[in-house]
């Protein structure tokens, strides 16, 4: 990972549950994702953390980028070196953190390639780079967000989606804020709101 790009430190209780989790589905060869089924738990390594932060399709709407809530961290896992799968814990109320899931579908790859392409741009900056992932569920959306050191909100930062992106938003694009929130807000508002007191967006 380039230098100026800086993976957050996750609390120690995300990642007990996660090595503790991997360990006994590894243990059991109870691994569904493809690329781990045949791997001892001694070659499964958890690279580049990253919180999680999810948007709700009403904040979506509104543009609203701050209104993200973090819900947890999300881990990319390595066999021999190859990204095979991601991994997440989630924070409860109680602030407690428990594994969530494995899971090896397309964001996986896209979340490679999306950090290959954060490197670049962090390389731009005279800052460091810290990344995290906002989720917006409602629009089956991922983006890696960018905030460099010093700045404040998510009008200092930018934004790459990650494949496969929806209609509108280009995979792998560094977006500024302003222009991410105006397109997200205009994909969001052609998502029939499930009700009024809905707060995950689905």
């Amino acid at each position: 990972m380039a230098e100026n790009l800086r993976a957050p430190e996750p609390p120690e209780a995300s990642l007990n549950a996660l090595r503790e989790s991997l360990s006994v589905l590894a243990q059991r060869g109870q691994f569904s994702a493809r690329g781990l089924r045949r791997a001892r738990a001694e070659q499964v390594s958890a690279s580049a953390p990253h919180e999680v932060l999810a948007l709700s399709l009403a904040d979506a709407a509104r543009g609203a980028l701050d209104g993200a809530r973090p819900t947890g961290w999300r881990y990319l896992l390595e066999v021999e070196n190859e990204v095979v799968a991601a991994a997440e814990t989630r924070s409860d109320e109680g602030g407690r953190h428990l594994f969530a899931q494995v899971n090896d579908g397309p964001f996986v790859p896209g979340t490679v390639d999306a950090l290959a392409a954060a490197e670049k741009a962090a390389d731009e900056e005279e800052r460091p780079v810290t990344f995290r992932l906002l989720d917006v569920p409602a629009l089956y959306l991922m983006a890696l967000w960018l905030q460099p050191d010093g700045g404040e909100g998510a009008a200092d930062s930018r934004f790459i989606p990650i494949a496969p992106a929806p209609s509108g938003l280009e995979a792998g694009r560094v977006y500024e804020s302003d222009e991410f929130a105006s397109r997200l807000s205009e994909l969001a508002k052609g998502v029939p709101e499930v009700s009024a007191a809905d707060e995950t967006g689905g």
